[in-house]
């Protein structure tokens, strides 16, 4: 999959989003867990989150736009449900944070294998080149 240049900062942040959620998913027992949680909860904050709001801004109204209604339906229920973890205060359990390493490990499939390949081959340049700079200014 080779990945157009306005792109490419996004997918370098999905490439940390793989090694975050392939923590998420090992975690086996309760004190790795707890550790594990912190840095989910962390990297979310000042990474995952900055990354779903350039995608929200600047890919998924234009997608939408062009038709790829299904395809932008699944992305931001994923956003949403990946949300619904941090935002569970309450259940910090081993078995949802392997959840949570799932489904961000699909999500970024999805969109490595599908949003982006529909995105480089249906969005204009300008539209491209807005995210790409955008994407810049993220702190990851």
């Amino acid at each position: 999959m080779k990945r157009f240049p306005e792109l490419r900062k996004l997918s370098d942040d999905h490439h940390q989003g793989l090694v975050l959620a392939r923590h998420a998913r090992v975690a086996g027992d309760a004190p790795s867990a707890v550790r594990v949680w912190q840095e989910v909860e962390e990297k979310f904050r000042l990474e995952l989150n900055p990354h779903f709001i350039v995608e929200e801004k600047y890919l998924a109204p234009p997608l939408e736009a062009l038709g790829e209604k299904e395809l932008v339906k699944r992305f931001y229920s994923d956003h949403r449900e990946l949300r619904a973890f941090i935002n569970d205060t309450k259940n910090r359990t081993i078995a949802a944070l392997n959840a949570f390493g799932d489904l961000l490990e699909a999500h970024i499939r999805f969109e490595e294998r599908e949003l982006f390949e529909v995105a480089q081959a249906r969005l204009p340049a300008a539209t491209l080149k807005a995210v790409e700079k955008a994407a810049a200014n993220t702190a990851v």
